[in-house]
């Protein structure tokens, strides 16, 4: 039996960050069937661990995508990240919500605003210049997600202080499709983070750690992701320079 691989990627640009990740996984990747018996969904599949640093975070900031990710509407997704967008969404009945938007789980966690903790928290590690491990926001609520046919796939935040103006983000995820979400994913929730607690404490983003239980690529998108292509260099600086 072919068991589901264990995949690292490390790389200073965001956009090749993701097209080795479309090719390992499309090559390593296990069959395997996702689902339920009323809607299964046949996906290639991998544990993937992404080490960004360097011009990737500033990639991520400019909101820059590489020319073959799908989903390029990346302004009014970033929106669903907002407080403003927070505020008018629980406004909303019941039957015009998602099942689950991430920065209300993570803004309005019970009675608990985790964003705003996480700034709070990172203030004290600036302030006591003393790293912490214990800085963190989630998103799973057992009571709603265990057995749910439409759990966050977004579980985790961690956010730790390295000294001078330094901060690295982990991301984790339990599940996260890779050709269609995966770029749109990060620019948005790093967007969030620099804004509500990141710059707020005068710091920057030097490292991402992004690492997902199971990565995937839909049998139904794997012929677009067979086309996903490196680049020799980001888009914008390779204006005209790059063929599909």
């Amino acid at each position: 039996m072919k068991l589901p691989p264990t995949i690292l990627v490390q790389e200073d640009d965001f956009h090749n960050a993701w097209a080795r990740a479309v090719r390992y996984v499309l090559r390593d990747g296990r069959k395997i069937t996702i689902g339920d018996a009323s809607e299964p969904k046949p996906i290639r599949d991998a544990c993937v661990l992404f080490e960004l640093t360097g011009d990737a975070i500033r990639q991520i900031e400019d909101r820059e995508l590489h020319p073959q990710f799908p989903f390029q509407h990346i302004d009014p997704y970033c929106e669903e990240f907002t407080r403003e967008y927070l505020t008018q969404y629980v406004e909303k009945p019941d039957q015009e919500r998602f099942s689950y938007l991430y920065f209300e789980r993570l803004a309005m966690y019970g009675d608990l605003d985790q964003i705003a903790a996480l700034r709070e928290c990172l203030a004290t590690q600036i302030d006591t210049g003393i790293a912490s491990n214990r800085d963190q926001a989630i998103t799973w609520q057992a009571e709603t997600d265990l057995g749910s046919a439409s759990p966050p796939c977004l579980q985790r935040i961690r956010v730790r202080y390295l000294g001078g103006q330094s901060v690295e983000v982990h991301l984790t995820w339990r599940s996260r499709d890779l050709y269609t979400a995966w770029q749109a994913n990060i620019v948005a929730i790093i967007n969030m983070l620099n804004r509500e607690v990141i710059r707020p404490n005068n710091c920057r983003i030097v490292k991402l750690i992004d690492y997902a239980d199971s990565l995937h690529i839909y049998e139904s998108d794997s012929d677009g992701a067979e086309r996903v292509k490196l680049l020799p260099a980001s888009p914008q600086k390779q204006k005209g320079l790059w063929e599909y």
